[in-house]
């Protein structure tokens, strides 16, 4: 599992904002993977309510 599937598997429910920018600084994920993985999440969350 890539760093990036995690990241969609565990924001915001397990990994904050933090971790996600951390990840950006060790080069692990780019800028444009968060804001892809955050838009996600708060998609899912507005489909639950």
């Amino acid at each position: 599992m890539t760093i990036l599937e995690l990241a969609k598997r565990y924001y915001p429910r397990l990994w904050d904002d933090q971790r996600l920018e951390l990840l950006v600084a060790a080069g692990q994920l780019t800028q444009a993977q968060v804001e892809n993985v955050r838009g996600e999440a708060h998609e899912a969350a507005s489909d639950d309510q």
